[in-house]
This record gives C-alpha cells, structure tokens and sequence, in this order.
C-alpha cells in the first residue's frame, strides 16, 4: 500500500504554491533534470537539479521512505517540511516543490551557489571583523525569526549555514528542529552536534530556545579564531563537564567581541 502519511497528513498530494509554482500543479522526478550530487546524510541525498519547466535550479533532497519509517524519523521528517513551509525569512532557505512517490520524499529548496559557510571559514582560517559581523546579524535575524514562530533549531553551526549567489546567509536542515507548543514550554531531547550543543541539552532537565544562543556563541568564537570553544576527546562520553574548559582569547579579539562570546557562552541558560 502506498504510504502518503509522511508528506501531508490531511492532503499528501497537496503542491505548494509560489513565485515558482503560482498554481500548484502536481510535479514528479521527470520534471527535473538531475546534474548532480552535492550532498549525502544518513536518510538520503541531496541533488543539483534543473527544473525543465521553468530552467532554474533548486537542491532536491531525497528521503528513502524505508530508511525514514525505520528509524522512526516519520514526525521530524513532517516537521522540517511543515517547518520549512512555514517560516518567512529571507535567511532562511525557503522550500519550493514537496512530492513524493511509493520510494521516496522528495523536498526542492533554492540552489545556493555560495555552498556552506563551512567551507569559506576552512579556506580562510578565520574571518575578519566586518566579515564576521555581516553573517552573524543574519544569523542572529534567522534564529530570532524561527524563536518568534515557537522553534528552536537545535543544529546551528557553519554546515547549516549556507551562502546564497549575492553572499548572503541562508540556516538550512531542519531535521532537528522542533515547534514548542506553549510558552515556556521544555524539551528533552539530546541531540546536535556536541561542538555547539549547549551544557543544558546534557543536563537531563529539559530546555528550551536558549540552546540556538549558545551555539551562536561557538560559531561566533570560530569565526574570529578559526578554532572550536570546546574541544573534547571524541572517545569520552558528553558531559556538563566538557564545558569547564577556560576559553583563550587571542590579543586580536576585540573586547566588546569577547564579551558578547562570554554572555553567549555562560552555563546557566536565563
């Protein structure tokens, strides 16, 4: 039996229509060229693709159905689309075409030519002043735009991170993310990438969108050193504890660059 569940619960044909598809029509792989792949995670693969109707290009990621179902990815999977529909921000990648056939989910995003902040960071050792201050305020709107609409992302870090063709940043992946349903509502969940994961995430007692602040504090800290905050060995297990380590700062950072890290970077989350 065909499964429709992870696209749309009420409505799993149901196009989304925009500026690229006014009217919604239905749309299926033959629709787009594949050029080539440019990225690959643990439920799928993402591709350079070619829409032959209007000849842009976007990213189209592929989702194995199986794969999803297996790991009981099926509601993160629901909300990064719902989320990815959701939010207006021209900092955040905005999803064009969601379909799907018997095999796979298919979710078409912009292209970003500029590929991620990751690599530019890794090319440059570290960046200057200015160039850190651009990308940091975009960043900084991004997350206060999903906080404003009850998310916390949870992944924040310079993968994540992408740069569109005018050199604009664009927060992509929401894999991780999650909609609190209340104020003042907690999560449990243990989960992110242990260089930016926030001391309460492993504390066991919940937390909430203060976690997206913390990461900012590392990416911040990289972009001026070109180093991580935190370093740990990878055969220990996480803990609070890794966050003991006394950060250096190098004579170049300016003083009012370091106190925003430290505020960023303090263990107790109010």
């Amino acid at each position: 039996k065909k499964d429709d569940t992870l696209l749309d619960a009420e409505d799993p044909e149901k196009q989304i229509g925009n500026e690229d598809n006014p009217l919604g029509i239905k749309l299926k792989t033959d629709d787009f060229e594949k050029l080539k792949l440019i990225g690959k995670g643990s439920f799928g693969e993402v591709f350079l693709v070619k829409c032959k109707s209007n000849n842009k290009y976007y990213a189209m990621k592929v989702l194995d159905k199986q794969t999803i179902t297996k790991y009981n990815q099926e509601e993160h999977t629901k909300s990064e689309r719902d989320l990815m529909v959701k939010v207006e921000c021209p900092f955040v990648v905005g999803i064009k075409f969601a379909f799907q056939d018997t095999a796979n989910l298919y979710l078409l995003t912009e292209f970003m030519q500029g590929g991620e902040l990751f690599f530019h960071l890794f090319r440059e050792k570290r960046f200057k002043n200015e160039k850190a201050r651009f990308y940091l305020t975009e960043i900084i709107i991004a997350i206060e735009t999903l906080h404003k609409n009850k998310m916390i992302y949870r992944d924040l870090k310079p993968e994540n991170v992408l740069i569109d063709k005018e050199g604009h940043i664009r927060i992509t992946d929401f894999g991780l993310s999650k909609i609190l349903n209340k104020d003042k509502e907690k999560t449990f969940t243990i989960c992110g990438t242990p260089q930016y994961l926030a001391p309460e995430i492993l504390s066991c007692e919940g937390y909430d969108d203060s976690v997206d602040w913390w990461s900012l504090g590392c990416i911040m800290y990289k972009m001026l050193t070109g180093i991580d905050a935190f370093r740990f060995n990878k055969d220990e297990s996480l803990s609070p504890d890794m966050y003991d380590q006394t950060l250096y700062f190098p004579d170049y950072i300016q003083k009012e660059a370091k106190d925003l890290i430290k505020k960023l970077l303090t263990k107790d989350p109010k």
